[in-house]
């Protein structure tokens, strides 16, 4: 396969793109040439596939070139398992070479056409639009007549399943458009009124609409899921939108006033749900890459939003970003593709800080009057040397306290003030707060390095993504009861 050189404001070495991936620190990046357009990238972030000339290519922080597979066609690749497998779409030379839905198997360099569901419509008998992380399962649309189509769902030892069965009546359509990491979650669409579906337990459920006119049967398109499929993100009423089933759906806008001619589209989400991608326009020639996290308003121009942390090449290197087309599971790392100062399409890889710990719930006020305060500096992290404190300021001085934690908010009256975390919980050992000597005044403090307990293997549910919502618990002899509370903090476990 010949390769074009890359362009020289491009990170040319391996070392050097490997060391983007350093925690904490913002980048961009062209991923080189032929100009494959990135569609998606694996669950660890290592690898990114895409598509150039009716082929499909993978790119990984290991090999960074682009590889062809030397088949899959179409412009909805997607890979798993880190490069090991991918889905897109084959000329099946044992049916008239009619576009099938395929699977790519690293090991052994094969496309293999999967089973339909035993008819076409016009030379296409299926399409693959998402496999799993784990690569076991694909999912995408098969034709059960030449005019219509349901979403299937297979896997080796399942075949190929029908999950659009049970659609209203004969001549609705669906579409998959992603799966969950173990393949148990499907969303997607019903195509004869669009409405966003996601598919669980062998049964579909429509998410609804953010049309204020008609919000059950409304127009919505479920374009993407997270890991283990509490996330959805997609497209409703010329918005982008994030839902789950706790808050339903978070409406992510778009760039500029939505509407006919404008939209936001989101096509993927984070396992926490915490950052989503997507595009924003007229169409996939007229857009620009968007991304929200969790705490914007709403979408921004990935562009702007890079900018603003300090990358300025996402300025300087590109005269556009049009769409950021996939995100790691942990939200760090995003590809897409658009277009660079030479005017040619080139795929990207931005490498992002982790989202920020979120203050929440009320502190009590001890029993001279000072607001106890939780703070917190860096982030939590499984691997990396640098720490996370936990703080806590305005407490009383010479007073023992402790810090506890849960995975669960909670707001609930306790001891005067409010428990923030939901039990069960568990502490960390007693401090002293100290301060001013032999004054009992608000200048005591605490401080605790999260990491050190992460990393030291104490607590087997501290891993890599958790949620954790934490607390600081003070004596106040002078309170009623005789203790003090501070607010709360929520943060996740990055790599």
């Amino acid at each position: 396969m010949s390769m074009r050189r890359t362009k020289s404001w491009m990170v040319a070495s391996a070392p050097a793109l490997l060391a983007l991936g350093a925690f904490g620190q913002a980048s961009i990046v062209g991923l080189g040439s032929p100009p494959a357009k990135a569609t998606g990238i694996s669950a660890d972030g290592g690898t990114i596939v895409g598509y150039d000339q009716n082929q499909t290519h993978l790119w990984s922080t290991a090999t960074p070139y682009w590889t062809s597979t030397l088949g899959g066609t179409g412009a909805l690749q997607q890979t798993a398992n880190g490069g090991a497998y991918a889905s897109a779409n084959v000329n099946d030379v044992n049916n008239n070479n009619y576009s099938t839905a395929a699977r790519y198997v690293a090991s052994t360099a094969t496309w293999s056409p999967l089973p339909g569901l035993g008819s076409s419509s016009g030379t296409s008998v299926s399409t693959a639009y998402d496999i799993s992380a784990d690569g076991q399962t694909v999912v995408g649309l098969a034709w059960v007549t030449g005019g219509e189509a349901h979403a299937f769902k297979w896997t080796p030892t399942g075949g190929t399943v029908d999950v659009g069965l049970w659609l209203p009546g004969q001549g609705w359509s669906s579409r998959a458009n992603a799966v969950s990491a173990d393949g148990n979650v499907i969303v997607g669409r019903a195509t004869q009124t669009q409405r966003a579906i996601r598919w669980a337990g062998g049964t579909g459920t429509y998410l609804g609409s953010l049309d204020p006119t008609n919000p059950i049967y409304g127009p919505s398109d479920a374009a993407g899921v997270s890991g283990d499929g509490t996330y959805v993100c997609g497209n409703s009423y010329y918005r982008a939108y994030v839902w789950d089933a706790a808050h339903g759906f978070t409406d992510l806008g778009a760039i500029g006033t939505p509407g006919f001619g404008n939209a936001g589209y989101a096509v993927a989400v984070s396992d926490d749900g915490g950052t989503v991608v997507g595009w924003s326009g007229a169409n996939v020639f007229n857009s620009q890459a968007i991304i929200w996290r969790r705490g914007m308003a709403q979408c921004e121009s990935l562009r702007d939003y890079l900018w603003n942390l300090g990358v300025y090449q996402a300025y300087n290197n590109w005269s556009e970003l049009k769409i950021a087309s996939g995100v790691s599971a942990d939200g760090l790392r995003i590809t897409g593709w658009g277009v660079d100062l030479f005017g040619s399409a080139e795929s990207f890889l931005v490498t992002l800080p982790p989202i920020a710990p979120e203050i929440y719930c009320t502190a009590k006020t001890n029993s001279l009057g000072c607001v106890p305060q939780i703070a917190y500096t860096g982030w939590a992290s499984s691997s990396s040397a640098s720490p996370f404190f936990i703080n806590a300021s305005q407490v009383l001085s010479n007073r023992n306290g402790l810090l506890f934690y849960g995975f669960a908010p909670a707001a609930a009256p306790f001891q005067g003030g409010f428990l923030c975390v939901t039990p069960p919980t568990l502490r960390t050992q007693t401090q002293n707060s100290f301060g001013t000597p032999l004054v009992t005044d608000c200048t005591g403090t605490y401080t605790y390095d999260f990491d050190a307990r992460i990393q030291s293997g104490f607590d087997p549910n501290l891993v890599t993504g958790a949620e954790v919502y934490a607390q600081y618990w003070m004596r106040d002899p002078g309170s009623t009861p005789t203790t003090g509370l501070t607010d709360a903090v929520h943060f996740r476990i990055y790599p």
